[in-house]
Formats: structure tokens, C-alpha cells, sequence
């Protein structure tokens, strides 16, 4: 089964990016990033099938670009 998360940027300080995730722009939930640690937090969850399985890409794909020192407007997961 293929996989596509959309992720986009909602807002960042300098402590923090909460991004909103999801299949596409009309079912997103969001998530928060602490930019110290890399500690990732589901702040909303979608309504659709697999609600976790959506999450746990956002964040991973997030925690790759911390990582990097990056913290984009907008990026993805595709598997």
C-alpha cells in the first residue's frame, strides 16, 4: 500500500514548529516539534483510516529534517 503525507508549516518560534499533516489539505492534523530535543507530539489527529500510521510518518519525516538544522515550509512523506 503506497503512502503519501502531505506536511506543511503552521508556525514556529524559536522553541518550537507545529506543522499540519495528513493525506491532503482538506484532512490535516497537526503536530508539535521541540526544536532542543527533537521531541515530537501529535497535537490533532486526522479523521481518516490509520490516523497513527499518518502521524508516526509526519514525525518521522520531521525528526529527519531537525536533524539537518531544517525546519521547511513544506514537505512530504511518499513510500
Amino acid at each position: 500500500m503506497a503512502f503519501y503525507v502531505l506536511i506543511l508549516k503552521e508556525k514556529e518560534d524559536e522553541k518550537s514548529v507545529i506543522y499540519r499533516f495528513g493525506p491532503h489539505e482538506d484532512h490535516l492534523g497537526s503536530l508539535w516539534l521541540d526544536k532542543s530535543s527533537g521531541e515530537v507530539e501529535q497535537l490533532q489527529e486526522i479523521p481518516v483510516n490509520n490516523s497513527q500510521a499518518f502521524y508516526q510518518m509526519a514525525a518521522t519525516k520531521v525528526r529527519q529534517h531537525w536533524k539537518k538544522g531544517s525546519f521547511p515550509e513544506k514537505t512530504c512523506w511518499a513510500s
